[in-house]
């Protein structure tokens, strides 16, 4: 038996698809570098489309090539945080998880990050933190 799942897109852009699927946001970054204005953008978006809730985030980074060391720092602080929970990190390649783990090591986020190659497993570990 298929459990039904309720997906809604909130976003679609040139820079990010955002949906919102049982309760977790998904986005999908589409640039290839990310510095410190597109993070702030990719920041602007997201809040705009959650309308000032607060939800665990699964953020595809697949298409990522770079990102400055400011834009991980933005992205980490108290505004690049408003309005998640925790995050998973979607990666498909050493690249990802070198720029995944700099910006967990390094940037050091106010919420909880991991990262995860596999969705389903990255929405498991995000159900913990889903608000009912």
């Amino acid at each position: 038996m298929e459990i039904e799942t309720m997906k809604q897109t909130l976003i679609e852009n040139e820079d990010l698809a955002i949906e919102l699927e049982d309760g977790i946001i998904i986005g999908i970054f589409k640039p290839e570098h990310i510095d410190i204005e597109i993070a702030k953008k990719l920041v602007k978006y997201r809040i705009q489309a959650t309308a000032g809730k607060h939800f665990p985030t699964i953020v595809n980074i697949k298409s990522v090539k770079s990102s400055t060391k400011e834009a991980r720092d933005f992205f980490a602080s108290e505004k690049g945080c408003e309005g998640i929970i925790a995050t998973a990190l979607i990666i498909d390649s050493p690249l990802g998880s070198m720029i995944g783990n700099f910006y967990i090591n390094i940037s050091r986020p106010l919420r909880p990050v991991r990262l995860f190659t596999d969705e389903a497993k990255a929405k498991k570990w995000l159900n913990q933190f889903i608000v009912h």
